[in-house]
């Protein structure tokens, strides 16, 4: 049930043309540790969106900028299927998305896809957390890099 969770919002997220998270209106919290960029702070983001479907584990999600290029990032915690084997697993999930190309940022694993219209996804695990990250745009790899270890523990849950 919770990979089907996954691949759901996965599926909703990776098929949006847009990368723009609906505004938040209300004091909207995950009930989990999320990440955030270093120096920025969800309301500076927008705010979380929840974009899980009713009744299935929680997914929250912002939006934010890689340059000046747009992105939505989404936050799960991390299934208790993938724990045990958590790297098989994710690379498992990353080439359903054919997010095929893997880098290292400050020791953490993202599996990249670019769609032949440019977008792309990046699937990293990251402090118990499933990330997904979809672009406007292509970015470059050391842009990636640079933004994926910016990640921190948000200040507050």
């Amino acid at each position: 049930m919770m990979i089907i969770s996954i691949l759901t919002v996965l599926f909703i997220i990776t098929r949006n043309t847009s990368t723009q998270i609906s505004p938040n209106t209300s004091s909207l919290q995950p009930e989990y540790q999320t990440v955030l960029p270093a120096g920025k702070t969800i309301e500076q983001l927008g705010g979380w969106s929840k974009i899980s479907p009713p009744k299935s584990d929680p997914v929250y999600a912002y939006s934010d900028k890689i340059g000046t290029i747009g992105i939505s990032v989404s936050e799960q915690l991390l299934p208790e299927t993938f724990k045990n084997n958590l790297d098989t697993q994710v690379a498992e999930l990353a080439k359903k998305f054919n997010a095929t190309t893997q880098i290292e940022a400050a020791g953490t694993k993202a599996y990249i896809g670019t769609s032949a219209k440019g977008p792309q996804s990046a699937i990293i695990t990251q402090d118990g957390l499933l990330i997904l990250i979809k672009s406007q745009e292509k970015i470059s790899v050391a842009d990636w890099k640079t933004y994926i270890q910016s990640l921190t523990p948000a200040s507050k849950y």
